[in-house]
């Protein structure tokens, strides 16, 4: 099958299996103590994973997405940026051509113009 030969009843299916899986992810989640995160299923089916950091510190985002890498199973690469912030990524797949991306982008805490 060409890029061009997808059908909708294609891109229907490959939705339907990614919300499914993370249906299981939100089961799953209260048993092993994991946060609420951002999820997002595109039209090819890949799923992504977003740790927000609104209302919680850089550590905190840190640890909530440490332990949806814990509980996916990858290993998560680091980018540090020159304004400080820092970009957590890790690649999942589930089977049945199911899988997607777990990221958080980490500001710098915020200072004062005391420097505090």
């Amino acid at each position: 099958m060409g890029v061009y030969d997808v059908t909708q009843a294609n891109r229907l299916r490959w939705q339907r299996l990614a919300h499914e899986q993370v249906g299981r992810f939100l089961t799953d989640a209260p048993e092993h103590n994991l946060p609420a995160i951002t999820w997002t299923v595109a039209t090819t089916g890949a799923i992504t994973g977003r740790v927000d950091g609104l209302g919680v510190t850089p550590e905190q985002q840190r640890t909530a997405f440490e332990a949806w890498a814990a509980y996916l199973n990858v290993t998560p690469t680091e980018r540090d940026h020159r304004d400080g912030s820092v970009t957590l990524h890790a690649h999942f797949e589930r089977g049945l051509g199911v899988g997607g991306a777990l990221r958080a982008d980490i500001a710098p805490p915020m200072t004062d113009e005391d420097g505090e």
